[in-house]
Order: structure tokens, then C-alpha cells, then sequence
């Protein structure tokens, strides 16, 4: 891991590839994390957030740029970046429980279900960044047992597969929700796929995504698309 200052911050980067901005003030990172946290924002959920893969706090600066409150509960196997985050934003950690554990142990031992599940998970790979083999394996069939039964919703971002192809794991993950979007980036390969029990049409979740960022003057604004997945 790599850790860079910034005009804003710091930048966490592994092999090449940005993990995550840090920035040290509410505002847009112009990144993923920006998205992340506009779904969060648009979707409002009224309890529990649980966070899997913490990635140094890039989604902090948009969250309070956006006014949410909610409190998360994050885990994440890399203390390190959590503790530099909570050296430079001491009163965001305020907000955050933070538990240091494999994330899929972690989840397992949740009783209580969450409102919405957040999982941005990444390792490191053969000179690369990529998901963890439970992103396709383990997490489908657990993170729905974990939500609110019937208003739970689920927020998976995602890399491309060791394979090179996005299928059958993506469609994989989406058979286990009900309704399906998936947020397209025009600057990143990411996918973003956002699973539960009734979700806004495609339509109506760019339009809120779209508002969402555009209110924090995020480049991503422009630079997304939201499409339907399955029959819903």
C-alpha cells in the first residue's frame, strides 16, 4: 500500500490502482465513492449500515458532504489506513463502529439484520486489485440473510472477475434479490449492483443518484448510468 498526500488529503493506492481518497473535509472525490455514497444518501436507510471493506474512508468526505447521519458499522482486516483515517478525520470516526476482522466471519456473527449492506471488498492479486473469492462465492447467498427482511437493500461494488468476464458471477449475485439496478461508470470498470425486495425503476434512481451528486459538484454526475437487471 502506497500513501500519498493530496490537495485534499491522501490517496491510498496498491499496484497502480487508486484504493482509496481520503479527504479531509466534506466534499466530492470525483471517484466511486462518491456513488457509494449517494446511494446511501437516495436509499436513506433508517437503521443499521454495515460497511465490508472500510478502504481508508473515501466514502467519509461525500457522506457529510451529503448530510447523512447514519451509523456505520465497518469492518476491515487493514488497521492501518483505519487509524490514519481516524488520525486526520477524528470527528467522523466519532460516527463509525469499526471492528477489525475478516469480513465474512464478521458478518456471519451478526444477529441483528441491517438496513442496508454496503460490501466493497478488494484484495491484492498477482500485481493487481481485485474482489475476494467470497465476493462470488460465500456473500450472495449470506448478505441477504443479513438485511431487513422485506426493505434490506444490498450495495455491491464490483470488479471485473479473474475470468474477464462479468458473467455468470454478476448474474450470480443478482439472483438472490428480488429487484436489481446496476450503476455503469464511463471513467472506471466498476460496477455497482444494488439488490432488495422493491427498488426505484432505473429511471428514478439516476435521476436521485444524479441529483445527489450534482448537490456535492461530483464529475460523476455525468458520468453514470443506471440500468435494469432481471425482470424487475
Amino acid at each position: 500500500m502506497k500513501i500519498l498526500p493530496t490537495r485534499t488529503g491522501l490517496r491510498f493506492s496498491a499496484h497502480g490502482v487508486v484504493i482509496s481518497e481520503l479527504c479531509t473535509r466534506p466534499g466530492p472525490t470525483h471517484s466511486v465513492f462518491d456513488v457509494l455514497a449517494a446511494l446511501i444518501a437516495v436509499l436513506r436507510p433508517a437503521g443499521r449500515v454495515g460497511v465490508l471493506g472500510f478502504a481508508g474512508g473515501g466514502m467519509m468526505a461525500p457522506l457529510h458532504a451529503l448530510g447523512v447521519k447514519a451509523r456505520l458499522h465497518c469492518v476491515d482486516l487493514d488497521r492501518a489506513c483505519y487509524e490514519i483515517f481516524r488520525q486526520h478525520c477524528p470527528e467522523w470516526a466519532e460516527g463509525i463502529r469499526w471492528t477489525h476482522a475478516d469480513a465474512l466471519a464478521w458478518l456471519r456473527r451478526q444477529r441483528t439484520p441491517f438496513d442496508l449492506i454496503l460490501e466493497d471488498l478488494t484484495i491484492a492479486h498477482d500485481g493487481d486489485v481485485v474482489k475476494p473469492g467470497v465476493t462470488w462465492s460465500a456473500l450472495p447467498d449470506l448478505i441477504p440473510q443479513r438485511l431487513v427482511p422485506g426493505s434490506g437493500v444490498a450495495v455491491c461494488n464490483l470488479l471485473l472477475p479473474p475470468s474477464g468476464r462479468w458473467q455468470p458471477g454478476l448474474g450470480d449475485l443478482a439472483a438472490r434479490f428480488r429487484t436489481v439496478r446496476v450503476v455503469n461508470f464511463d471513467d472506471f470498470e466498476n460496477r455497482i449492483l444494488i439488490g432488495g425486495e422493491a427498488l426505484p425503476s432505473a429511471r428514478q434512481l439516476s435521476v436521485q443518484l444524479r441529483g445527489a451528486l450534482g448537490r456535492i459538484r461530483s464529475r460523476q454526475a455525468r458520468r453514470i448510468r443506471v440500468e435494469r437487471l432481471g425482470g424487475c
